[in-house]
């Protein structure tokens, strides 16, 4: 069996969680080819799969960080334009590689390339609401997400089935981005996140030995809202020293894989052992990507989540997250050496850890790599002109219902 796999490229959350999914195909004897953007074509390179790169058609931020909503208005048509040269190059990849499956994670390109070719085409997908940010912009913003949300439904209806990584309700982190959408074929398949990884480094072994408070903080998100928060991270690590250990990640595969002793505790620019780093500290920060609440509660750990600001995805994974019980969340311009000692003293003594430990003991009852591995399986050899390949009948996401 082929199947090929498509990656949104902003970002290497979704890469990382296709990379878990493609280990279990492989492991079944299934032949996989990727297709992504940017830096994350030389991640998914890196763990020897082959990539097609396609341009990057993502929205906009400021050089804060922030989402920028009105430079990604302005920037519309260009935006449109690499989607549409995706589409294409998709379509093209396909024909050579010859798949008997198409698998998308928040790539339309991927879906759009695979129903014109007629194969089953399924979706991981956590968002399938556009949600207005918070201030000025809130209104017109709302205005504006509300036709995009509508028509983004359809092209991702277009799907065989959209398989949700994460937990059933009421537990949904992604819930603001989920719940209440009219798109159906949905299915929750649990939390797609690394569970396994080569032997420890030195640094990994010498931070889970450590006597002092254990932190990791593993950055990730576009390139261009990361260097604030590493700096900020790294003042905070060195001001902290005393009472705690920090190992610090910079989320840029092309950067040093090796970690360098910095004042606090370890940096690397890359890290190729994090699922050590979630099992052996006591709390972590990071930002609100969903790939990365998912392995905190996958590793049972409470964590201190600073979320890309006026980046509603981000903001309602925190939200939801926060009121499990098993987060805090801070905004970057709070962020300093008092806050972050406040937080964590708050994270690691009181009933955080006990709620993580519970929420994770149940997220690790899922086992998502392997519902999508039967799923692409189930439909080998059938394309939709070919033996009357239908989809399984599954509950959807959509109604807000706080129930599967």
């Amino acid at each position: 069996m082929k199947v090929y796999i498509g990656c949104f490229g902003s970002g290497l959350g979704h890469a990382s969680r296709m990379l878990e999914v493609a280990g279990e195909l492989r492991s079944r004897g299934t032949e996989v080819r990727f297709s992504s953007s940017g830096e994350v074509v030389s991640l998914i390179r890196s763990k020897g799969f082959e990539c097609n790169p396609l341009p990057l058609a993502d929205v906009r931020y400021s050089e804060s960080g922030e989402f920028a909503l009105r430079q990604t208005v302005l920037d519309g048509l260009p935006i449109l334009s690499r989607a549409a040269s995706q589409v294409r190059l998709e379509a093209g990849n396909m024909i050579r590689f010859g798949p008997d499956a198409a698998l998308s994670d928040s790539s339309l390109a991927t879906v759009a390339a695979g129903k014109l070719l007629g194969l089953p085409t399924f979706t991981v997908l956590n968002q399938l609401n556009l949600v207005a940010p918070h201030g000025a912009e809130r209104m017109r913003s709302k205005v504006l997400g509300t036709g995009v949300s509508a028509v983004m439904g359809q092209l991702w209806g277009m799907s065989d089935e959209i398989l949700l990584p994460d937990l059933p309700p009421p537990y949904t982190i992604s819930e603001r981005n989920l719940w209440g959408s009219r798109v159906g074929k949905t299915r929750y398949v649990g939390f797609l996140s690394p569970r396994e990884e080569g032997p420890p480094d030195e640094a990994s072994v010498e931070f889970a030995s450590s006597a002092k408070t254990k932190v990791f903080w593993p950055i990730s998100g576009p390139p261009s809202t990361r260097a604030g928060l590493v700096r900020a991270a790294l003042a905070c690590a060195k001001a902290l020293e005393d009472e705690y250990e920090f190992a610090v990640t910079g989320g840029s595969p092309d950067s040093n894989h090796a970690a360098v002793r910095i004042p606090g505790g370890w940096f690397y620019g890359w890290c190729e052992v994090p699922g050590r780093y979630f099992a052996s500290c006591d709390a972590v920060v990071s930002r609100a990507g969903h790939a990365t609440i998912s392995q905190a509660i996958l590793s049972s750990k409470p964590s201190l989540l600073i979320p890309i600001l006026k980046q509603p995805e981000q903001e309602g994974n925190a939200d939801k997250a926060s009121r499990l019980g098993v987060s805090m969340t801070l905004e970057q311009s709070r962020l300093d050496p008092r806050m972050l000692r406040e937080s964590l003293e708050e994270l690691t003594r009181g009933s955080f850890k006990e709620r993580a430990e519970a929420l994770g003991a149940m997220a690790n009852g899922m086992d998502a790599k392997a519902a999508i591995a039967e799923t692409l399986a189930s439909c080998s050899g059938h394309r939709h002109d070919a033996d009357g390949y239908a989809p399984r009948q599954t509950f959807s996401a959509s109604g807000g219902s706080p129930r599967p």
